[in-house]
């Protein structure tokens, strides 16, 4: 059986981030200096950092369960806010919604009588973070590379009467890496991968025998737990408050 995924997932995943994080920024720093170009021939080129409002979409796609109970995977859009704050860093605050679904079930009947076909949701994500430009405040030939972290909340309100499962609103934490590319120090095209992780909880009932039946889920399969997912997606920025 596929379990929920342990918050090791996250532990694991924030560390390569950050080695990778330590051992690509010093790189890109230094060469910031560029031997033997002037000024402006050199590939990296200084930015005015301002707030911004970025409009995005693509692809979430979630870890599935053995039978299709939790949301899937869907395409998303969602809208963005970035400031900068201290050195190279920037906080960030995103919402986003994914067209998702799920397979709808009755516990209390047992074969195909149990099933209660395809329940439509949105799974909606909300989260505040910060982003580490790897370059600082300049770009190395148009493009910031970066790396940040978000926690957050994930909700997919919805539920159904004989089904007794209900994701409701769960705690969310995500790393992302991506590129920044700014052709004219005003508008950007941004391009992200961002793991995610969510609690999800399996109601009582699932694990109930129905007469003549066996139960949804086995003892073995824990009521709660971490999902992953990943979201992949790019956008268009552009500042504000100039």
């Amino acid at each position: 059986m596929l379990r929920p995924t342990r918050i090791t997932y996250m532990s694991t995943l924030l560390r390569a981030v950050a080695v990778a994080s330590m051992a690509i920024a010093p790189a890109l720093l230094s060469a910031q200096v560029v031997v033997g170009h002037t000024p402006e021939n050199s590939p990296f080129h200084d930015i005015t950092e301002s707030q911004r409002i970025t409009l995005f979409g693509g692809y979430f796609a979630t870890q599935k369960d053995e039978f299709g109970a939790t949301p899937r995977s869907g395409t998303g859009i969602g809208v963005r806010y970035d400031v900068p704050v201290a050195g190279p860093a920037n906080f960030f605050a995103r919402f986003e919604r994914v067209d998702s679904h799920r397979l709808a079930f009755d516990p209390t009947k047992v074969g195909d009588s149990r099933n209660l076909g395809e329940q439509n949701l949105g799974l909606y994500l909300f989260d505040l973070g910060f982003d580490l430009n790897l370059t600082g405040r300049r770009t190395w030939h148009g493009v910031i590379p970066a790396v940040g972290f978000g926690l957050g909340l994930a909700s997919a309100p919805g539920s159904l009467a004989k089904d007794p499962y209900d994701f409701g609103t769960q705690f969310e934490f995500s790393a992302e890496a991506g590129l920044r590319y700014i052709p004219t120090n005003s508008w950007e095209i941004t391009l992200y991968a961002a793991p995610t992780l969510y609690q999800n909880h399996y109601p009582v009932a699932y694990y109930g025998v129905p007469v003549g039946g066996t139960a949804l889920l086995g003892s073995n399969t824990p009521r709660s737990g971490y999902r992953r997912s990943m979201s992949y997606t790019a956008g268009f920025s552009y500042p504000i408050f100039r």
